[in-house]
């Protein structure tokens, strides 16, 4: 009997050591300063982060992989959170993904950054007046929440092959978004739509020189059209990042300009100065940011 339950013990704990080799961990840190003025001047806070991104992945028989991933988030003087999880399964270069999942358009449908931006600064973009309106002002495409769930049940399904990829999201209670992203040589150009308000398409593509690379991105609905030109280029050991562009739903005016610089320290920690400016609204970080 004790050989039995000494067996029976081993054979679970070999099963788990299966299990727990599938499970990945990712994450990041972050400190920095934090100035923000939409309007009533400005204010400056201390800010601090320590996130980590929880990934599941399984290969199961007849060539289906199974994932899941959820992100836990401590930000300053507050208790870590927890986000809603998405679980998806691929094979042969098609996904199907159920829950916390970004859209087709920030999946698939930007040539560069997140949905064409949040370029500036250490915390990756306040503004993110570079997107051209796609997050912020008015912030029309699906995003994945990092803190909390979402709003409605989302489904999305993408197709990759090769340096080409299609998506199409759809919310329960809410939009349908497509996009699609394709890379020959250094060129990247993207495509993507959604039924959100009365109707956004947006196009963008991108040119990566090496050692630098522009960009351009449109986005347009049946009252305005919004745009971003940015570019960056390696800088006395480090990395300038600079967008001009317009935003027609900024508050005061529909004006847009950023400008950032981050300088390597080794071991992935990147310190970052950044401003940006959305109509009359300000920001400016300067910080230290590294992934693990």
């Amino acid at each position: 009997m004790k050989k039995i339950l000494l067996a029976t013990t081993a054979l679970a704990l070999s099963a788990g050591l299966a299990n727990a080799q599938a499970v990945t961990i990712s994450g990041e840190g972050r400190m920095g300063i934090v100035g923000m003025n939409t309007g009533g001047g400005w204010t400056w806070s201390q800010e601090n982060r320590l996130q980590f991104n929880f990934n599941v992945a399984v290969e199961s028989d007849h060539g289906l992989t199974f994932g899941a991933w959820s992100r836990a988030r401590i930000n300053t003087m507050s208790t870590g959170v927890f986000s809603e999880s998405r679980v998806w399964v691929e094979s042969n270069g098609l996904r199907l993904t159920f829950g916390n999942v970004d859209g087709a358009i920030r999946g698939a449908g930007t040539a560069f950054g997140y949905a064409g931006g949040c370029s500036v600064g250490y915390v990756g973009g306040n503004l993110c007046g570079d997107t051209a309106g796609l997050v912020t002002y008015p912030g029309v495409t699906q995003g994945q929440n990092s803190t909390g769930n979402l709003a409605t049940t989302r489904t999305r399904i993408d197709y990759s092959m090769g340096d080409t990829r299609v998506a199409i999201s759809h919310d329960r209670v809410g939009a349908t978004e497509v996009g699609a992203r394709t890379s020959f040589d250094a060129f990247t150009v993207a495509a993507g739509y959604t039924t959100s308000g009365t109707g956004i398409w947006t196009v963008s593509g991108h040119y990566n020189g090496g050692a630098w690379g522009v960009g351009a991105l449109v986005a347009h609905d049946s009252t305005a059209t919004n745009w971003q030109l940015s570019g960056s280029v390696a800088l006395g050991g480090g990395d300038l990042y600079a967008y001009v562009g317009r935003v027609a739903a900024a508050p005061g005016n529909t004006r847009a300009y950023g400008l950032s610089y981050g300088y390597g320290l080794g071991g992935g920690a990147v310190l970052t100065a950044g401003y940006e400016a959305v109509g009359t609204d300000r920001s400016a970080t300067i910080g230290v940011a590294f992934g693990f």
